[in-house]
Parts: structure tokens; C-alpha cells; sequence
């Protein structure tokens, strides 16, 4: 069991000191509004609010010809952090249990042949746990004339990771090295990035049907620093007399803003420097991406949209090192400190980082197809929307899995909007949605989360998230 611990704590270390020892998707946040109504937004979100999501809707049928959002009233933020496999209330049977001994000590809790198979399901489907903050730092549009169109210009923030514990180690950690078993771990994985984008965006109605606008974004991305799992092949072979052998087959990169001062642990210079704080810092790579996207009203309340987001490519080229492992594993001897090191470098690559010239990473590309249907026979007015989104790579905020959002704004509350929704499949599986908007006018107020449930019943709560904002309209 000794060996148990040792190869689980080594893998974790290999997925998260990677990234810290060194110093929107189809499914990430977004702006408050969007979020209370579970991120339908195809053919439902305007103005400054469809960038990046649907740049047609930045051309608006409205009288109002600028939009501002800046920090104040409010800042543009929204946030996400937790996972889509255990709930506060499954940490706390199986983590956060004390057991009092017979001499006064305490333990965990001894789980039953029952808790572990109720453990090992929990990651049946992966266990994943992701992080993602959105700031919206400052955006205007000016639409002069109708027949003119809409431009904009946006500066956002995007902080965000993923990581996965392999479903073997969870295995190992439960049964211990039972004999003759065969462990990969090719299913970990590990992103993490900091990218601000600055966007120029254009819309314009082209006068089809009843409507037909079109709009671009060319979006030029500055990221401040990336550290991702490239591959993990390592596999484990349990054999008798507790031998453990098997192969270490992985890669990693990593590259840091020259501002952080990031030391690597293959570099010999000792000299201290200190973190350089700074809203601007040096961007250690480089990109440009596209969205693209169109917006038709078949008639004057219903509408459908099509969006493709994030088109690109960012190449890191400052301080970028590679951590890589390809090599024979044998442990038989626990009490072995030269048998110790050898695995911990085998499964972590520890001694073989060294700097390369560059790497490329996708964004975080997508589809959105939506339809939206305004009904003004009701007390004030409402708009239904339903979305389909789906992620053509697992990058942080995306993901491959489709995701289907229903929601609903109910607005000309007096001063008041009201938004709530549903969405189902992607990352987070099902998410209730609920947001307040309050219009005073010359600007308004919104307030959101996709994770409504989760406030309702808090033991059951997976994750965190919240979303607030303002806007001003001249």
C-alpha cells in the first residue's frame, strides 16, 4: 500500500506542480444576461453582448446608436470553478468524515466494499475539474445610421483551466496495487491559460427576408502564459512480490509572460527576480482569430441564427519549455532512495525540461445555431430561445459534447427583466439558470448564474458560478 501512495502522490504532482512550480466556447462563461438564461445566445443576445458569440447581433433595430460597458457601475465579470463528477455532499462522506479511535486519535472514514464502488462511479464519466473567469475590461459600438452598420471594439479577459484525474489512479488509490493489473493513465489531462483578446467587429443588415444581418469579428489574442498535458501514454504493470513496472510516456509544455519572472527548474541562474506586476505584461504568444455569423428574421418575432466562433490558432514563442518522459519503470524496493528518484523522474520528465523555439494551441472553436421567438401578448414582453452549441476541441470553456440551452427573457417589467433557462449535455451536463436585469435607462444592471440548482440545494452544488455586469446606452 506504501507503493499505493507513493505512485498516486507522483501522479498528482505531475498534473499540478507542472503548472505551478513554474511559477468562450461551446460551454464557458459569459456576460450576466446570457447566463441567467442557461447560454442561449445565438439569436437572442444584442449589441455588445453577441461579441463573441453571434457578431451579426451587434447591428440593433434600436434608436440608441452607442453602447459602453466599463467597470463602473459594475464590472463585466463571471466566473466558474468546480467539477462534473463529485458534489459537496459526496466530499463530505468520503473526505471530510472523522473517525474517533480507541486511543483518541483520529482517521478517515474505513469505506465499505460499497463506498468504493460508489466512489469508482463518481469517475465513471472522468473526473474533471475546471476553472474560467471572463472580464470584460472595456467595449464600445457605434452604430451612426442603419444603413451604415454597427462596429465595435472589445478588450476581454479570459482565465481559464482543466484538469482530469485519470480514472487508474482513483483505482490504485481505492484496491491498491493488486498483482498482475495493468494501469494507464492516457485519459489526464491538464490545460491552463491567460489570453486577452482585443476584438474589432463589424454588422450590418442586408436586407433579406424581413431582416438579414451578417457580422465578423477579427479577434488578436496576446496570452500572458499556457501550460498543457501534450500526451500521457505512462502505464503501470503490477506484478508479484509488489513489483511495479511498466513505461513513462508523456509531454508537456509550458510558456510564461517574461514579466512573471518564472525560474525553471533546468536553468542554472541563480539570480532573484522579482514578479513584475503589470495590467499590460509581455505577451509570450501570439494569435489572430475569426468569428463569424449570421441572424434572420423570418417574420417580426421569430428569428435564427448561426454563429462559428474562436477560428485560430496562438503561437507561444517566449519562454517556452518542454517536459517530456519516454522511459522503463521498475520499483521493487520501496526503501530504495536511487529506485524513488528514477520513478518520480520517469512519470514527471522532473530532470528533462529544456527550452524550445515555439508550440501552437488552438482556441477554442465552435458552432452555435439558435432561434428566438419574442411574444408581446403577456404582461410586458418575453423572448424564448433555444440554442444548440458544440465544441470541435476540449480546449478550456469548450468541449466536444453537445449542449442544448433553453432560455427565457422576460423584460418591459416596468424597470425589471426577469431570465431563467435550461441546458443539457457538454461539460456540466444540466445546469437551471436564473438572472435579474434592472434597466434604469441610460444604463442597466444584470446579474446571473447558469447553476441556479445548485443555490437551492447547496449539498448537491458540483461547482461555482456567478456572473454581474453593466452597460450604458447613449
Amino acid at each position: 500500500m506504501n507503493k499505493v501512495i507513493l505512485v498516486s502522490a507522483i501522479l498528482i504532482i505531475a498534473i499540478s506542480n507542472f503548472a505551478f512550480a513554474q511559477g468562450v466556447g461551446s460551454n464557458g462563461v459569459s456576460d450576466a444576461r446570457t447566463m441567467g438564461m442557461a447560454k442561449a445566445f445565438t439569436a437572442s443576445s444584442f449589441g455588445l453582448f453577441a461579441i463573441g458569440k453571434n457578431p451579426a447581433n451587434l447591428f440593433q433595430d434600436s434608436s440608441k446608436k452607442v453602447e459602453l460597458i466599463l467597470p463602473i457601475p459594475l464590472p463585466n465579470i463571471s466566473g466558474a470553478i468546480g467539477s462534473n463528477f463529485i458534489s459537496l455532499d459526496d466530499y463530505n462522506y468520503f473526505f471530510g468524515t472523522k473517525v474517533t479511535n480507541a486511543d483518541g486519535s483520529t482517521s478517515g472514514r474505513l469505506l465499505t466494499e460499497q463506498d468504493k464502488a460508489k466512489l469508482k462511479n463518481l469517475f465513471v464519466e472522468g473526473g474533471t475539474v475546471t476553472s474560467d473567469i471572463h472580464i470584460q475590461l472595456v467595449s464600445i459600438s457605434i452604430q451612426p445610421a442603419k444603413n451604415f452598420g454597427a462596429f465595435a471594439f472589445t478588450v476581454s479577459d479570459r482565465i481559464s483551466g482543466i484538469m482530469t484525474f485519470p480514472k487508474s489512479l482513483i483505482d490504485l488509490g481505492i484496491d491498491g496495487n493488486l498483482p498482475n493489473k495493468v494501469y494507464n493513465f492516457n485519459d489526464t489531462e491538464f490545460k491552463a491559460s491567460w489570453l486577452r483578446k482585443y476584438s474589432v467587429s463589424y454588422a450590418r443588415d442586408l436586407k433579406i427576408f424581413k431582416s438579414f444581418k451578417v457580422g465578423a469579428s477579427v479577434n488578436f489574442i496576446s496570452g500572458f502564459f499556457y501550460a498543457g498535458l501534450e500526451q500521457v501514454k505512462t502505464e503501470l504493470k503490477t506484478g508479484d512480490a509488489n513489483v511495479i513496472t511498466g513505461k513513462g510516456d508523456f509531454l508537456a509544455y509550458s510558456a510564461f509572460s517574461p514579466d512573471f519572472k518564472v525560474k525553471y527548474n533546468f536553468v542554472d541562474d541563480k539570480k532573484e527576480e522579482n514578479f513584475s506586476a503589470t495590467p499590460f505584461p509581455t505577451p509570450a504568444g501570439r494569435g489572430v482569430g475569426f468569428d463569424f455569423g449570421i441572424s434572420t428574421m423570418l417574420s417580426n418575432n421569430f428569428s435564427i441564427g448561426f454563429s462559428i466562433t474562436d477560428i485560430g490558432k496562438i503561437k507561444w514563442d517566449k519562454e517556452v519549455a518542454q517536459y517530456s518522459s519516454n522511459a522503463a519503470i521498475y520499483l521493487d524496493d520501496l526503501t530504495d532512495q536511487a529506485q524513488r528518484d528514477t520513478l518520480i523522474n520517469r512519470i514527471t520528465g522532473k530532470e528533462s525540461g529544456k527550452f524550445i523555439n515555439s508550440i501552437e494551441t488552438e482556441m477554442a472553436t465552435a458552432v452555435h445555431i439558435g432561434a428566438s421567438l419574442k411574444l408581446e401578448s403577456i404582461p410586458g414582453t418575453m423572448l424564448l430561445a433555444v440554442d444548440y452549441h458544440q465544441g470541435f476541441n476540449n480546449e478550456p470553456g469548450n468541449s466536444k459534447k453537445q449542449r442544448i440551452a433553453l432560455g427565457i427573457d422576460w423584460y418591459d417589467l416596468g424597470i425589471f427583466a426577469l431570465r431563467t433557462g435550461c441546458s443539457f449535455g457538454g461539460f456540466d451536463k444540466f445546469n437551471w439558470a436564473l438572472g435579474l436585469g434592472i434597466d434604469f435607462g441610460l444604463f442597466a444592471l444584470n446579474f446571473g448564474t447558469p447553476d441556479f440548482q445548485y443555490l437551492v440545494s447547496p449539498n448537491k452544488a458540483r461547482r461555482i458560478t456567478f456572473a454581474v455586469d453593466s452597460i450604458w446606452r447613449f
